[in-house]
């Protein structure tokens, strides 16, 4: 019998409860704090059980008509029940029951696809399950290190693109996406599918500066804009009263 267990920590009492777990007619206790072995009580019966955590979180859902499902929990650990502390003993001495390197995980999922899941991908991973040395966790935490202070100093001038720099003989670059609404223009009303393409002394700049300048500038530039043609039509206007200021003269 498998007993999933959701939110283990938020279904256990306050400390010093003799029960952990208390459901309607049954109830499941920790052999002793911190332990794994469980006991599960059942209509007046009491069995030996495991709590194992599962090699891959199950999410759990709920639905009221069968159509649209809502996500409602997690389930990282199941209570696995034996019948009794032979079959438990036998389980468990299976070779295979525990794989080194993982010992804390269970063998399996829920579903036949994940039997052995933590044999078949987790231990057979590139990297082994033991930590690193620490000389080379000295080495890259250096790296980072000299990374993030070249690129807070002085980030004026940077270009979209970013630049390209050297820390430890290798070349680092920084490339800064921004995504931006769309346009008819941008793949010419639909005849260029995947979008045009333009440099910085392309007409298009000209007539769309707001893809490559910053929000700010794109601000300044229309106010600047706006201040010329504000004295085009004053200066236009001073024009028109001038000439009508003569022709009335005449």
């Amino acid at each position: 019998r498998v007993l999933s267990a959701p939110a283990a920590a938020a279904a256990a009492p306050a400390r010093g409860a003799r029960f952990v777990v208390v459901l309607g007619g049954v109830s499941c206790e920790p052999s002793e704090d911190g332990s794994t072995l469980w006991h599960f009580h059942c209509d007046g019966a009491s069995y030996p059980a495991r709590l194992v955590n599962l090699p891959c979180p199950v999410e759990l859902h709920k639905t009221f008509d069968h159509a649209t499902y809502y996500k409602c929990s997690d389930v990282g650990q199941i209570l696995i029940v034996y019948e009794d502390e032979t079959h438990l003993e036998e389980a468990e001495s299976v070779p295979g029951y525990r794989t080194e390197g993982f010992p804390s995980y269970y063998h399996s999922g829920l579903t036949p696809p994940m039997k052995r899941v933590v044999q078949r991908r987790f231990d057979s991973r590139e990297h082994d399950a033991v930590a690193p040395p620490r000389s080379e966790v000295s080495s890259v935490e250096r790296e980072l290190r000299e990374l993030i202070d070249k690129t807070s100093k002085d980030t004026k001038g940077k270009t979209k693109g970013g630049a390209g720099q050297s820390v430890g003989g290798k070349v680092l670059e920084e490339v800064v996406e921004d995504v931006v609404e769309y346009e008819a223009w941008m793949d010419d009303n639909g005849r260029v599918p995947y979008g045009v393409e333009f440099d910085e002394k392309d007409v298009m700049c000209t007539k769309h500066p707001e893809v490559w300048l910053d929000p700010n500038d794109v601000k300044e530039e229309e106010r600047l804009r706006e201040g010329i043609e504000k004295k085009k039509k004053a200066e236009r206007k001073a024009e028109e009263e001038a000439k009508a200021k003569k022709a009335a003269e005449a």
